[in-house]
Order: C-alpha cells, then structure tokens, then sequence
C-alpha cells in the first residue's frame, strides 16, 4: 500500500519567490513519498544554507531541491 503524504505545511517565511519553493517543496513531497514536515524543515536548511554563498536567486529552488532530495535519500 502507497504511503500518503500530506502537503499542509506552513511554507510562509521564505521570500520573495515563495511561489517556487512552495513549489518545489510540494514536488519533493510528492516525489520522494516522505512527510510533509521533514521535507520543509529539510528544504528551510538547505535555502538558509545556500543563501549565504548564492547571489543570484533565479536557479535557488532548483538548487535547492537537488540538495534536499540527495540528503533525504541518504537518510532512508
């Protein structure tokens, strides 16, 4: 039986492309078949992470996404 993921997660507080990352956290939700929860808090990481060093914010979900969904495959 498939496990169900919810996506209700508050996705407020990032910035002013809010629309993509909710996007592409709801993607990563969805793909790799895990709560909604870690996937967030995993995605909120690597964003505050990757906002330091990256200047342009244009290619910072897809970037993001990546990292995310290499180290939440690591952990299962």
């Amino acid at each position: 039986m498939m496990k169900q993921t919810s996506s209700v997660v508050s996705h407020s507080g990032y910035d002013a492309d809010n629309d993509q990352h909710v996007r592409a956290i709801d993607r990563l939700i969805h793909e790799l078949r895990m709560p909604a929860e870690v996937v967030n808090r995993s995605y909120r990481e690597v964003l505050e992470e990757l906002k330091k060093d990256i200047k342009g914010k244009a290619f910072l979900p897809i970037l993001v996404s990546r990292s995310v969904k290499e180290r939440l495959l690591q952990q299962r």
